[in-house]
């Protein structure tokens, strides 16, 4: 039976009773035993910040002429966040809900800027492997063509396969500051000067590093320069809501000049509702997210954010030392010089070590090509290191000793290389759906899960199953009261 409305509304307590029974099973973020997801400044920042977002809730920055203090707030994160990304009084940008919805406008930027400045009908983007999907994913919303630059070594945009596959279509390259799976940064000065000689755009996107990155810099970490210091980056993306601890739903695009950022605007002229006019890809923009952007980075200041991302940084080279000298079966992919990082192993299975991380209350992202996890610190983990050391030790431990259930992991991967060589695709599709949920005891375990994933790359297949677990995970839930 669907959720119904209630004949009356629930009093304040109902309704405080009814938080704590739905957040009962969400991740105990505050405890710092996680990476992504959630990016926190401390109690004494964030409950200034939250208070912004609550006063200027039921605010709309739909039309700025109707509430000036959005646009006066929005106007300035704009020019704050270019400041610090060294953009010059022409850099301009718009606000937007997040990373995804910058690289959106991006792109379609970049669309309307090929129509008049390329002569070409396949406009093409050019992207490492390591880039963020949204960029894909906003090509084939805008019929954009892409193509994937293989990375090196170090997981950085392979500039040699760049050149090799540029042409007359491409009209924007992409790079990443850093990448979000391997934490590299991508040469970004090299591939700057490739694409002003090709006379295309180029984006750097720095949603994750945006808002810590110069102030590594400003607290002396040796790092590349990667923003509009370097002529030929011609737009960036940050996230507020990452490093600048902004409240979720705000994110910067950011253009090297304003003809460049009119490409990102839509506009309907002859509609009977009106003239309509919108800046980004949203029409109704809450004013909350907008507020509490502001509010962070007003509150928080230099001073601030240089010191969390100092300390941040200090526990992050702290977690690698100790793994690259003390847990000898892992090892660092690349040369990441940020505070986020991915350890894979040639010894042992780390989605097996992800579980055993999970029994101890620890919630890490797992990922493939190659098999790895991913490490993302901010401010909440100063201070966590030494837990997570001790605790990833045991881990690491667990997932080497034999066990039943490691044991039917690894016979489920090895069923799955098997039969996707023996049967057709219909009976192969069918078969791996099965695989995509359960309820039993173990379903919180996810090391077969992923070890077939990574089995199944590219295929048809894991796109059905990946679907199919979508579709089951946003239905209602069937819950007693």
């Amino acid at each position: 039976m669907k959720k119904t409305l209630p004949a009356s509304g629930l009093t304040k307590t109902e309704i405080y009773q009814q938080w704590d029974n739905y957040t009962k099973d969400d991740m105990l973020w505050k405890e710092g035993k996680f990476f992504g997801y959630v990016y926190y400044p401390g109690d004494e920042y964030y409950s200034v910040i939250k208070e912004a977002y609550a006063k200027f809730s039921a605010t709309n920055a739909l039309n700025p002429a109707v509430f000036p203090s959005l646009k006066n707030m929005e106007n300035e994160v704009v020019q704050m966040t270019a400041s610090f990304l060294h953009g010059d009084d022409s850099v301009s940008g718009t606000m937007t809900s997040g990373g995804t919805e910058s690289i959106f406008m991006a792109v379609k930027a970049a669309k309307e800027w090929a129509r008049l400045h390329k002569q070409t009908k396949n406009p093409l983007i050019l992207l490492a492997e390591t880039a963020h999907p949204a960029f894909c994913k906003a090509a084939d919303t805008m019929e954009f063509n892409y193509r994937l630059i293989k990375v090196d070594a170090e997981y950085k945009l392979d500039l040699d396969d760049l050149k090799k596959h540029l042409s007359t279509d491409v009209v924007l390259i992409v790079g990443s500051a850093p990448s979000y799976p391997q934490g590299a940064i991508d040469p970004i000065q090299e591939i700057a000067v490739i694409a002003k000689k090709h006379k295309c755009l180029f984006h750097v996107d720095a949603c994750v590093g945006g808002f810590i990155l110069p102030f590594l810099k400003m607290e002396g970490v040796d790092l590349p320069k990667f923003d509009f210091e370097i002529d030929g980056v011609t737009s960036m993306s940050a996230d507020v809501h990452k490093y600048g601890y902004a409240a979720k739903g705000a994110s910067v695009v950011l253009y090297k000049n304003a003809d460049l950022r009119k490409g990102q605007f839509y506009v309907k002229t002859d509609w009977s509702g009106g003239i309509y006019g919108s800046p980004s890809f949203m029409g109704t923009r809450g004013g909350g997210p907008i507020a509490a952007a502001w509010t962070a980075l007003n509150h928080i200041g230099e001073d601030g954010y240089r010191r969390m991302a100092r300390e941040t940084y200090e526990e992050t080279l702290f977690i690698k030392q100790k793994i690259e000298e003390e847990i000898k079966d892992l090892k660092i992919l690349g040369n990441p010089k940020a505070t986020l990082f991915a350890f894979a192993s040639d010894t042992i299975d780390v989605y097996e070590v992800a579980d055993e991380l999970g029994e101890l209350g620890w919630t890490i992202n797992r990922q493939q090509l190659p098999a790895s996890l991913h490490v993302l610190l901010n401010y909440i983990h100063v201070g966590k290191g030494e837990l997570f050391i001790n605790d990833l030790k045991t881990a690491v431990q667990k997932a080497k000793r034999f066990s039943m259930v490691h044991l039917k992991n690894n016979i489920q991967v090895s069923a799955v290389k098997g039969l996707k060589k023996l049967l057709n695709e219909q009976q192969f599709a069918s078969l791996t759906q099965r695989f995509s949920g359960g309820d039993g005891p173990e379903s919180k375990r996810k090391a077969a899960m992923y070890g077939m994933m990574s089995e199944l790359s590219g295929s048809g297949s894991l796109k059905d199953m990946v679907v199919d677990f979508l579709d089951k995970l946003y239905k209602p839930e069937d819950k007693k009261a």
